[in-house]
């Protein structure tokens, strides 16, 4: 009987024909559907976005927003370089955003072709794509204007090209994963796990002067990035400092021991299986009883399918041992998706070829095998849209009111009145003025006022140094931070006649505070 010409169309144009399309495509729609306009509220956005204006107005790779412009030694120049150079066409968050979306359509993609690369299964690739077009986490940082995406796309070209050239015969793959492999580690200091895998890769498939080459190239390169942060005069501490503390928002309680950090490894294996990896799958409404039952089903095909490789490990295998075990060693204060998000490519290939290990383990029959690995994927899939589905009438309805004119929609409003005291700032202090403030990216963003954070100590006489130090002529009491509560307004507090009231604004109250130096200072 002949097929009808509908049908027909349908083989010719359905996700099968062309899996890339369809898979990218539905990514961009859900993109779209939850994109949010405001700025990421963390800061580390507006970090970046200044360091491209650094570069772009020719000041070089500096902290613009100190008082003293040191040079910048934290992030690695990357990810801020592509977006001065997209800020020559529009210095605008809402394009930078359209370049993650960009990236994490990217990253699908290459999800789909890593899978089809190690398992030769057209269907299973499709369902590897199609989750991670649908998984919550990939699907929010697709509007937010940080490394992640940029830094997990870079390090998908290089996992893809180094696993599709396990035999080592490509000079192209292998000109294009050390090229995409040394980007990503000038885009995010966690490159140097993949460095590593790669490197042991080589050496164990005797690749020598491939691995030379590679080792050659990336010391060479990134060699002189450490050298130029080893040089330059900052202030600002390395991230092995950083992973030391107790907790990094709260230094008084000084560095772990070597007992510590066991137990912080394992607590964040605990945190990250029943809490953090569920909700980048499930979305971040999971509640603790769903997102634990969910960890624990999504933990055991992730390790088989890790367990499967044991003998045979690759590039993918061993950057995201070295990554987790990486991640794992954070203070738990950032135990978060967004540090999950590089690794969740591989996550996603691991947990479908998992799951068909054990399906075929046992079903034992080839086509029975293939219909329930099948019909789990489908199942990951849906839980995945349903978690995007759960939040996107919240973000249409963001979305709407900030298109209408009401940028501050769906902020918290302790913030939008910190935004609303540097907007203030900006017309009613001297353009010299600095100011100390617990965000002084974004309130330079706004403000276009210099300006630190105050330091983490309880000793009020410290901050009291600091402010001088800084010559300071204002002093921000926001109304969101922790830590504005537990080490600056106590120092205030002790010092109350060398402060006096610029602004406030909102209830409870922001407020701008003008200093008063020391006498004779």
């Amino acid at each position: 009987m002949r097929e009808p010409q509908s049908s027909s169309r349908m083989a010719r144009f359905g996700p099968t024909a062309y899996p890339l399309i369809w898979v990218c495509g539905a990514h961009v729609v859900l993109a779209f559907l939850l994109f949010d306009p405001k700025p990421f509220l963390g800061g580390d956005n507006y970090w970046y976005m200044l360091l491209a204006d650094s570069l772009r107005s020719g000041e070089g790779y500096r902290d613009l927003w100190l008082p003293t412009m040191p040079a910048h030694t934290r992030y690695p120049p990357v990810y801020p370089a592509a977006l001065a150079i997209l800020g020559l066409l529009s210095n605008s968050a809402l394009v930078f955003k359209l370049l993650s979306v960009a990236l994490t359509t990217g990253v699908v993609a290459f999800v789909f072709k890593l899978a089809k690369e190690r398992t030769s299964d057209g269907e299973l690739a499709l369902m590897a794509g199609a989750l991670a077009a649908a998984t919550p986490i990939l699907v929010e940082y697709s509007h937010w204007v940080l490394s992640e995406p940029a830094f997990t796309f870079l390090l998908m070209v290089a996992l893809y090209a180094f696993t599709k050239d396990r035999e080592g015969d490509s000079a192209r793959l292998f000109a294009l994963g050390t090229a995409a492999a040394i980007l990503a580690g000038l885009t995010r200091s966690a490159g140097y796990p993949l460095i590593l895998a790669i490197v042991i890769a080589l050496a164990a498939g005797r690749h020598w002067k491939r691995c030379a080459i590679f080792l050659g190239l990336t010391v060479l390169v990134m060699g002189a990035w450490w050298l130029r942060n080893r040089l330059a005069v900052s202030g600002d501490l390395p991230y092995s400092q950083w992973i030391l503390f107790r907790d990094p928002y709260r230094p008084e309680l000084g560095t772990v021991t070597t007992a510590e950090l066991f137990a912080r490894f394992f607590e964040n294996v605990k945190v990250y299986t029943l809490s953090v990896l569920p909700r980048s799958f499930g979305g971040r409404d999971l509640s603790i009883s769903m997102a634990s039952i969910y960890g624990v089903t999504l933990a055991i095909p992730i390790l088989a399918g890790g367990f499967r490789q044991i003998k045979k490990l690759g590039v993918a295998e061993l950057f995201f041992v070295f990554y987790m075990g990486l991640v794992f060693l954070w203070p738990q204060a950032w135990s978060d998706q967004r540090l999950l998000l590089p690794a969740l490519p591989v996550v996603i290939v691991l947990l479908l070829e998992g799951t068909a290990w054990i399906a075929r383990a046992i079903v034992k029959t080839e086509q029975r095998t293939a219909l329930v690995a099948y019909a789990v994927g489908a199942l990951l899939i849906g839980v995945a849209v349903l978690g995007n589905v759960r939040v996107m009438g919240e973000a249409i309805g963001c979305s709407k009111q900030y298109w209408g004119g009401n940028h501050y929609a769906c902020y918290p409003r302790a913030m939008a009145d910190f935004i609303d005291v540097a907007n203030w700032t900006r017309d009613g202090t001297p353009a010299d003025a600095i100011v100390v403030n617990r965000k002084p990216q974004i309130f330079y963003w706004y403000a276009r006022r210099r300006g630190d954070n105050y330091p983490y100590t309880t000793d009020p006489d410290s901050i009291m140094s600091f402010i001088e130090a800084q010559d300071a002529s204002y002093v921000v009491v926001d109304n969101w931070s922790a830590t504005t509560y537990r080490y600056l307004v106590p120092a205030i507090q002790a010092r109350t006649e060398r402060f006096g009231l610029a602004h406030q604004l909102g209830n409870p109250p922001t407020y701008l505070l003008t200093y008063r130096k020391e006498s004779g200072r």
